[in-house]
């Protein structure tokens, strides 16, 4: 059963994952989420152990015990659809976009980044 962990410290490696989880069970995959600009973690990780008796006994065991000073949340990993995602929208509401035709600002004069045309019969002087 893959574990989802949030609420982690920023110095928890995989392998500090790897020692909280196994007196557990047997440890197929423990990670870490990294930001990829930064390199520095997310405060998430992921173990996939194995059976899900032990897994289930280790996720009401560790949620909320302390690691490196903070409080864990521990819980199954649930993998949804991308269709699934957006169910807790509001059912009367189909997307966030806008359904009428009317603009959202009404632009009024001149655009600095875009001035207007003027043609060369209108610049000479009289």
């Amino acid at each position: 059963m893959n574990i989802f962990i949030s609420n982690l410290d920023g110095s928890i490696t995989a392998g500090d994952l790897r020692r909280a989880f196994s007196g557990y069970g047997t440890i197929i995959d423990a990670a870490v989420v990294t930001d990829t600009r930064t390199g520095k973690t997310a405060g998430l990780g992921q173990v996939y152990l194995v059976p899900e008796k032990a897994a289930r006994e280790a996720i009401e065991e560790l949620h909320l015990a302390p690691l490196r000073g903070r409080l864990i949340k521990v819980r199954e990993c649930v993998y949804r659809a991308k269709r699934d995602r957006r169910a807790g929208r509001s059912a009367g509401l189909k997307s966030e976009r806008r359904q009428s035709t009317e603009r959202r600002r009404h632009f009024t004069g001149v655009n600095p980044l875009n001035p207007p045309y003027e043609s060369p019969a209108h610049n000479r002087a009289s």
